[in-house]
């Protein structure tokens, strides 16, 4: 599993709540510039527990799915 983890930093307020809500420790805090960063972005299982909870919006998780997508017809 993996997931291309979008922040927008310009409308991110610093709070935190992504860092504290992510239990396989994929948002890591950047002390220099008080935003997140997405440290082990191939880690992320989808919970959307980062995107869920964040109070500004400003996170979108999108998962990467390996493999062909396979068209039922």
């Amino acid at each position: 599993m993996s997931a291309n983890i979008e922040i927008n930093l310009d409308e991110c307020t610093g709070c935190q709540t992504c860092v504290e809500a992510c239990f396989v420790d994929v948002m890591r805090w950047n002390d220099a510039e008080e935003k997140p960063i997405v440290a082990y972005e191939r880690d992320c299982v989808w919970c959307f527990t980062c995107e869920i909870n964040c109070p500004a919006q400003c996170i979108n998780v999108i998962p990467q799915m390996p493999g062909q997508l396979v068209n039922p017809l």
